[in-house]
């Protein structure tokens, strides 16, 4: 399949959207749109303001400008099904329908998904009530992770690694009686080596596309917010063969399970765990994409044409043309970038020796400068032919980086979790 001059809509606005951008238009040199607000200058894609969900608004853009393939990666976009609407409408889409990945939308029924298929994975409990989450805590061995129920693993809002009984009640109380949760997970925490394994699948086979080793605590020495992700490193050497072959089969189950009820999960699927020995594992989460920390990492590793993947995918000839992907023998080590206060301007980034290595998730340009918002800021990802000197890259680079309220780990690669 020839791609050139064919143009690509890509539905989402974070790290991961540009990550996935620069990569097709590495390959083909498309013109690439992508969905969101921030007023970025790239020369690599062009971000059209539509809102994730606006269904009618995203297929007039696609037809308008001739769109190729679109690539939902929102949360918003797949809760609004728009890979159903597409598909209804004729238009060339590649990702999970809701229905295939409403699993993954949404804590309590992930949990619930992974237990159904036999899936190794932590002991968790699902409550709508308060003293019961309290009476299940005082048989747990703490530390535990507390989240919402509607917390997607995609944002991960009011999610908390708690060390104790007295805070744990305090933050059961917040969900439930003053953001008037109805349901909360209690899961324990485990303790090993985080890393996921990303697939692409057409709904009935999958091939690994890339393994990361994940950082998730926002500060050195795992300490600070529990989050999405703080930084990763790339291949993970730490990850056996045979867990890989066995996290393989859990993919398997999963792609069977959703195709029996005629719910095929087309996409990338990322299956997030603990290594807690050599061949032992346990799976904590399944993500509906690259998350935003480690797509660049991911995708720099990866030596195929993503658009020939993915309309392969989407139009069911995946499992006769590929038997594998091809990896290259890149090492990739990326940071994430917070930010305390709001609206602050990032200085030094005209020093570092690519801004393309630089992917925004929450900023803006404004004058010739790029504006800091409070959270999550940018991910920067280095590349090199060893993960030393990948690592080495990246700090010099950050080294050069900042703004009033700048926060990252500078411990990837020496903590490895």
């Amino acid at each position: 399949m020839a791609d050139d001059n064919k143009n690509v809509l890509i539905v989402g606005d974070g790290a991961n959207a540009y990550a996935l951008a620069r990569k097709i238009y590495q390959n083909n040199k498309n013109k690439i749109y992508i969905t969101g607000s921030q007023n970025l200058d790239l020369d690599f894609c062009e971000v059209v303001d539509i809102r994730e969900d606006d269904l009618t608004g995203l297929l007039k853009f696609a037809l308008d400008k001739d769109i190729f393939i679109t690539i939902p990666i929102s949360e918003t976009s797949l809760k609004a099904d728009i890979v159903s609407f597409f598909q209804t409408n004729g238009q060339n889409i590649f990702g999970p329908c809701k229905k295939s990945c409403q699993m993954m939308l949404n804590n309590s029924t992930c949990k619930k998904f992974l237990y159904k298929i036999h899936a190794q994975n932590p002991k968790f409990g699902v409550f709508n009530k308060l003293q019961n989450a309290i009476d299940y805590l005082k048989q747990s061995n703490f530390p535990v992770i507390i989240s919402s129920c509607e917390s997607s693993n995609i944002s991960g809002a009011d999610k908390l690694v708690i060390p104790s009984m007295s805070l744990a009640s305090r933050f059961l109380e917040e969900l439930f009686v003053n953001k008037s949760e109805q349901e909360v997970v209690i899961e324990d925490y485990v303790f090993g080596k985080n890393f996921v394994i990303y697939f692409v699948t057409d709904g009935y086979s999958a091939l690994p596309i890339g393994i990361t080793g994940d950082y998730k605590f926002m500060q050195d020495d795992n300490s600070g917010i529990y989050t999405n992700g703080s930084g990763c490193y790339c291949p993970n050497y730490n990850i056996s063969k045979t867990l890989i072959e066995r996290v393989h089969n859990i993919v398997d189950n999963i792609l069977n399970s959703l195709a029996q009820k005629d719910n095929p999960y087309i996409g990338i699927i990322g299956i997030e765990g603990v290594a807690t020995g050599e061949d032992r594992f346990l799976i904590t989460n399944l993500r509906p994409f690259l998350q935003n920390h480690d797509a660049t990492a991911i995708l720099n590793s990866v030596d195929e044409n993503l658009l020939e993947i993915f309309n392969s995918c989407v139009n069911g000839f995946f499992s006769d043309e590929y038997q594998d992907i091809r990896l290259n023998n890149n090492s990739s080590v990326s940071v994430t970038v917070f930010s305390k206060k709001d609206n602050q301007t990032i200085c030094g980034l005209d020093n570092i020796e690519d801004i393309n290595n630089v992917d925004f998730i929450n900023s803006e340009y404004k004058n010739g400068e790029f504006i800091a918002k409070q959270g999550a800021v940018f991910t920067l990802t280095r590349t090199s032919a060893t993960l030393s000197r990948a690592r080495e890259f990246l700090y010099e680079d950050l080294s050069e980086i900042n703004f009033n309220g700048i926060q990252y780990r500078k411990d990837i690669l020496q903590n490895k979790n």
